[in-house]
């Protein structure tokens, strides 16, 4: 596996719920490409008070799979921060990765709300 690359992934879904009284969570999906790892599937989560509706920056949560060219697969959970850029409708995206074959990334990424996409690139750490 590649020690960095990037990924281009495009919305495919979004679900706006309350999962506690006055708790917004916003769960958008995605799929796409990266390199070394194929197609993978995930969603980007972050939760935040109704009064907090339209904070612009916050905490979020990515959680993924996909299958590798040899048949493996591989899954990905990752913690990070949002943060909004200006009043543009994009927003800056850093997570830390924990894979499921024990190897730890980085990404950092923008996440352009008008179009779907978001792209970033990636770098493995110990």
């Amino acid at each position: 596996m590649a020690s960095s690359g990037e990924y281009s992934f495009t919305r495919t879904g979004f679900t706006l719920t309350e999962t506690s009284p006055g708790v917004l969570t916003h769960v958008t999906s995605f799929e796409g490409s990266a390199t070394e790892f194929n197609a993978p599937l995930g969603s980007l989560s972050y939760s935040q008070p109704l009064s907090e509706g339209g904070a612009s920056s916050g905490t979020c949560t990515w959680v993924a799979k996909t299958i590798l060219e040899d048949g493996t697969v591989l899954a990905d959970i990752a913690h990070g921060t949002f943060e909004r850029i200006g009043m543009e409708l994009r927003v800056r995206i850093k997570l830390n990765h924990d894979l499921s074959d024990g190897r730890k990334l980085r990404t950092e990424g923008i996440l352009n709300h008008a179009d779907g996409s978001w792209t970033g690139t990636y770098v493995e750490v110990s």
